[in-house]
């Protein structure tokens, strides 16, 4: 009787376990305010004042250690943003929507210019077409330092269903290598007419650069080369969509990973050209991923849109549940941004910000997950921060966000306003220095 007792005790303790490392829930009570640099995003003058307001792409480290980010003015057909009015849409140099593109060099410690991005693509954008007016999928690079980019609409969105006709249509998301050193621009076309590009990724190995679009879910692999292009039709999930698609995965191999509509992953070979469905179930309803990054090991860890950190190891296609950001399964916490820290064996993030569901009284948390003991460390509120949407870790265990919002000036303690005395919103970049212990 004694031994079936204890084995009683072992037995409720495995469905126990699992409940507990999942079950810890964040105390709002207990989220200070936190105060890190900005780094604002330069360029788009207009008349005199900035026309830069917001951020929505992930970002890069290039070989040389700078940190590749951006700002949009998200400007569009449907409305413009800032002190002017719609008479500007066909003045302004470069079109109607544009984004700068910049770097943060730590060792000068500033920012500077590189390119606009309409220019780059030679998309001139007015009261008709859109322009560029954000970057809403990755920043990237190669080993050589190389960057590439692709545009999306800004404040555009009835011509995603204007059936494609000119000249009401957007014509598609350009992608774009830049060469730094030479600043020399090499306009790679649109892979997709008409539709915008998310989830752009690089693969060394092959010279291919690989994306999927926002409104059709088509995937596409460009050979930088040659420029041969292979479109692979609808993918990732669409049915179950609370918002457009957004991402995708490439692991350290140059595979693909797509979150499907049967809430598992189909998984993209890039030499056979194949899909195949992995027998697993993601977590959470919507049983997705809104971010993702890739360790040294091939090791992927992704945030779902509502809130779930999970891992998943292509060798074994095995899967791992860390549980939900707040310890509130229920609540959505939309978070699409993730950084790696290999050596101190951590996940970095700013949970809970701009788009989807969200609890108001933790929005923009600093979060840190330690993955050995499974814990989330809740650093504070980002004072200023609206939206985060890229995050990288360094070799220095920076951590860097691409985020917008209000933008101090002065001594820190003054809000940014423009010509008519408003409190405005900008992009910028956040730098974020974290403790060697927890």
């Amino acid at each position: 009787m004694k031994f079936k007792k204890i084995g009683m005790v072992v037995l409720l303790s495995l469905f126990l376990t699992p409940f507990l490392s999942s079950g810890q829930q964040i105390d709002v009570s207990k989220l200070k305010n936190i105060r890190l640099k900005q780094y604002p995003v330069k360029g788009l003058m207009w008349k005199g004042e900035s026309a830069l307001n917001t951020n929505w792409n992930k970002i890069t480290e290039t070989p040389d250690g700078k940190i590749w980010y951006c700002g949009g003015d998200h400007w569009g057909t449907d409305e413009i943003t800032g002190p002017w009015d719609k008479s500007d849409r066909y003045e302004r140099p470069w079109g109607f929507g544009n984004t700068a593109v910049v770097y943060y060099d730590p060792k000068t410690d500033k920012v500077e210019e590189a390119i606009e991005l309409d220019r780059a693509s030679s998309i001139y954008s007015n009261a008709e077409t859109p322009g560029y007016g954000k970057i809403h999928g990755n920043i990237t690079c190669d080993s050589k330092g190389n960057v590439y980019f692709a545009g999306y609409m800004g404040l555009s969105y009835l011509h995603e269903f204007d059936n494609s006709y000119y000249p009401k249509s957007f014509a598609g998301g350009t992608v774009c290598k830049y060469d730094p050193v030479t600043k020399h621009v090499t306009n790679l076309g649109i892979p997709l007419p008409y539709g915008a590009t998310v989830g752009l990724y690089y693969d060394e190995k092959r010279n291919s650069l690989c994306g999927i679009t926002p409104d059709r879910a088509k995937f596409w692999r460009i050979k930088v080369s040659t420029l041969e292009l292979n479109r692979y039709e609808s993918l990732a999930r669409m049915s179950r969509l609370e918002d457009r698609v957004r991402e995708m995965i490439m692991d350290k191999e140059g595979f693909c990973y797509f979150a499907n509509d049967i809430g598992g992953l189909t998984k993209y070979d890039p030499d056979k050209e194949t899909f195949t469905d992995i027998d697993v179930k993601l977590p959470g309803k919507l049983m997705d991923f809104r971010s993702s990054v890739v360790s040294s090991k091939n090791m992927i860890y992704c945030i779902t849109t509502d809130g779930i950190v999970w891992s998943f190891d292509p060798k074994t296609n095995k899967l791992d549940d860390y549980g939900h950001i707040f310890g509130m399964p229920g609540q959505g916490c939309y978070t699409p941004n993730i950084a790696l820290d290999e050596e101190w064996g951590r996940l970095y993030f700013i949970a809970n910000n701009h788009g989807g569901k969200v609890l108001e009284t933790a929005l923009v948390t600093l979060t840190i997950l330690d993955l050995k003991t499974r814990k989330f460390h809740y650093v504070g509120k980002v004072d200023g921060v609206e939206g985060c949407f890229g995050a990288k870790c360094t070799k220095e265990h920076t951590v860097y966000f691409s985020s917008f919002g209000h933008h101090f000036t002065g001594n820190g303690n003054e809000l940014e306003k423009d010509s008519k005395d408003k409190i405005v919103t900008r992009p910028y970049l956040i730098r974020y220095d974290p403790p060697k212990s927890l």
